[in-house]
């Protein structure tokens, strides 16, 4: 992530503005409310810990999207579980159903691999660039479009099974 010169914000601004979109963005990939909340505050904790250099970053939102989505691996790991491959519940338990028009799509977004799901819900949801979203995550743009696509060829087919 590149360094801009001096800090744009304070913490507790960058805190004010973007903890809610973060937690409902990962909240929407990892499949989970309490886990995306506790993960998020973890990873805001650790971006008030090096505020200065976080706050330097091109998109520091990113960063704290990142640690937040290693941290839910790293708590899934640890507890043995597979979020992943687990089929999501009811709509109204699928974290930030409410922030997507469609319940079915809200659905299909949910059963999406955890990578690609990743890739729909930065790219849309958050409307990040792709490159910006490559940074997030930590991958090449190429990579983030490859994944955007296949993402969106299993949503359309999974919207076209439920219709």
């Amino acid at each position: 992530m590149e360094l801009t010169a001096e800090p744009v914000r304070s913490f507790e601004d960058f805190y004010r503005d973007e903890w809610a979109s973060i937690r409902r963005a990962v909240g929407l990939v990892v499949n989970d409310r309490e886990l995306a909340r506790v993960c998020v505050d973890e990873a805001m904790t650790r971006a008030h810990g090096r505020w200065h250099q976080v706050s330097a970053m091109d998109r520091p939102a990113g960063w704290v999207y990142r640690v937040a989505i290693n941290e839910a691996r790293s708590r899934d790991r640890r507890l043995g579980l597979e979020r992943d491959r687990r089929p999501p519940g009811p709509l109204a338990a699928v974290p930030g159903a409410d922030a997507v028009a469609d319940p079915a799509i809200a659905a299909a977004i949910a059963r999406l691999p955890l990578d690609q799901r990743s890739v729909v819900v930065l790219r849309f949801y958050l409307e990040w660039s792709t490159e910006e979203v490559a940074e997030a995550i930590g991958v090449a743009p190429g990579t983030v479009k490859s994944r955007l696509h296949r993402a969106l060829r299993r949503l359309e087919s999974s919207l076209r099974e439920s219709a």
